[in-house]
């Protein structure tokens, strides 16, 4: 029983470390976008800003960092 769980262990280590960081920077950004989206519409603004892809942001923070 020890054995099983220990494997289980290992096994979701080794699929937690798996994921990349850039997929779970990608993650966060984008459900940061969403919830502004919903805020906004909340608030029935039309003055709502457009929403920024991720690869267009990490090619501005590229630029900025030059």
């Amino acid at each position: 029983m020890q054995i099983i769980k220990i494997i289980s262990l290992f096994g979701i280590i080794f699929v937690i470390s798996s994921c990349s960081s850039e997929s779970l920077k990608r993650t966060s950004y984008e459900t940061l976008q969403n919830i502004g989206q919903q805020q906004c519409e909340n608030e029935l603004s039309s003055e709502c800003q457009e929403r920024e892809s991720y690869d267009d942001y990490q090619k501005k923070r590229k630029d900025v960092g030059r």
